[in-house]
């Protein structure tokens, strides 16, 4: 088809508050995710569509640049502009990866630069260049021991161990507390990064049920049960994907349940820093049987790839040290020195509050502009879109895609295919408050399905 004299796709265009030439682009993205537009067709003068709009030319020569960028359209001198074959390079925004939001008022990498700078000045280079296998110096095991002390009280150095972040922890944990085959106890929409390490490590995952506190004490019984499990693996605050606080209620009864039925606790918490006061942790409500996860990749930064682990006891610290040094080694000495040095000076503490009113900026941007239905809490990274059967998130994940917006459908998170369809929404990637709300825009276009046919489930 060639579409040089068809300009239906682009009325009508969206009414909201976005800049013009952005509608434009997105009409024309949407045009080429249905097929309206075809990979060939050939796009009429940029004059022509001015007139069309009744918008000046520089309106036009805008939206151009923006969707040549997009890899939606190229221009041939002398032939014209065509809609081009490949998918958008680079998308309307990110969605999917749950990352933090630059810090507001701090500009972390001249920390970062400042940090090492400093660092390098007080440790010798033979420190920081050597290897340092097992669980951290006494030095980073006591700083853990501060940072973990919000979850349940100052820890023994003993008892901590300092990791190449989170995964790597949980990593070391799973395997020296299961065996290949053994069935781990979770949600029925988790972490995908337990899903992975699940497969690639030869471990079953099976859900318990849960309500609107989280999951069941009754369902986890029956499932643990069932499966003769021994690991129950939990993310009680700002759950991910749902983003869930347990009530203090349910966290009691969870672990009186667990210790009844002699299950080891695995608590992944890398989100309650970001909340001023959260319920009492598993690790201070069942201490002598909960592995504490505690990352700073969600409060602070990927970049310093730092996590510390509180374990039940030294025993178990001295396991956990014997499969580090059998799969990750060490952690990074220089990234962990340089976050060791911001715990010990409260900057860590500072980054982390800067990063919460950042996030919380986000998520009143995101209540301005998506529709009803969306399940989040103030100072989360990401929110929850549940979805009734009606729909599905996998498909609306692909047109999504096909018009430049990465999102995350509940089949990464799911663990039995009768788990709760939805979306999961990250607000951390998108570069300036701008460019989230192009993109959260873009998202709410795609919900609308132009005719109301998408509509979440309240």
């Amino acid at each position: 088809m060639n579409s040089e004299g068809d300009l239906s796709w682009l009325s009508p265009l969206a009414e909201d508050s976005r800049p013009l030439y952005l509608k434009i682009v997105e009409a024309l993205a949407a045009a080429r995710s249905i097929g309206r537009l075809q990979p060939g067709d050939r796009l009429p003068p940029q004059r022509e569509l001015a007139r069309f709009l009744g918008v000046d030319l520089t309106t036009v020569t805008r939206a151009f640049t923006e969707a040549r960028r997009r890899n939606l359209i190229d221009a041939t001198t002398g032939r014209g502009t065509f809609v081009t074959p490949g998918e958008p390079e680079e998308p309307i925004l990110d969605l999917s990866m749950n990352i933090p939001p630059a810090p507001s008022g701090l500009s972390l990498p001249a920390l970062i630069r400042s940090g090492i700078e400093g660092l390098l000045k007080r440790f010798s280079a033979e420190a920081l260049l050597s290897y340092h296998p097992g669980p951290g110096s006494p030095a980073e095991r006591a700083a853990g021991s501060y940072w973990l002390a919000a979850a349940g009280g100052r820890l023994p150095v003993e008892r901590v161990a300092l990791g190449s972040g989170a995964q790597a922890l949980l990593a070391a944990v799973l395997l020296s507390q299961t065996r290949e085959g053994d069935t781990i106890l979770t949600d029925t929409l988790t972490y995908p990064g337990l899903i992975a390490l699940a497969q690639a490590t030869g471990r079953k995952l099976a859900g318990a049920g849960r309500d609107d506190d989280g999951m069941r004490p009754d369902h986890l019984e029956e499932a643990a049960r069932r499966y003769g499990a021994r690991v129950l693996y939990l993310n009680p605050t700002l759950h991910n994907p749902t983003t869930l606080t347990m009530p203090e209620g349910r966290r009691r009864d969870l672990a009186r349940m667990a210790g009844r039925l002699g299950l080891v606790i695995v608590e992944d918490d890398p989100y309650s820093p970001l909340q001023t006061a959260s319920p009492p942790a598993f690790l201070s409500l069942a201490p002598d049987r909960t592995f504490h996860l505690a990352t700073l990749a969600k409060c602070i930064s990927p970049f310093l790839r730092t996590a510390f682990l509180a374990a039940p006891d030294a025993k178990s610290v001295e396991r956990i040290a014997a499969t580090i040094r059998g799969t990750t080694m060490m952690a990074p000495p220089l990234m962990t020195g340089l976050a060791c040095e911001w715990v010990r000076s409260g900057l860590a503490g500072e980054i982390t509050a800067a990063v919460r009113a950042e996030a919380e900026a986000r998520q009143t941007i995101a209540r301005k502009i998506l529709p009803a239905g969306f399940a989040s809490t103030e100072s989360s990274l990401h929110l929850w879109y549940p979805l009734d059967a009606r729909l599905r998130s996998s498909d609306i994940a692909e047109i999504a895609r096909r018009c430049g917006l990465a999102l995350s459908p509940a089949e990464e998170f799911s663990v039995v295919p009768s788990a709760a369809d939805g979306l999961r929404l990250a607000l951390g990637a998108a570069s300036s408050h701008e460019r989230l709300e192009e993109g959260l825009h873009g998202l709410k276009s795609i919900l609308s399905g132009g005719s109301g046919s998408l509509r979440p489930q309240v």
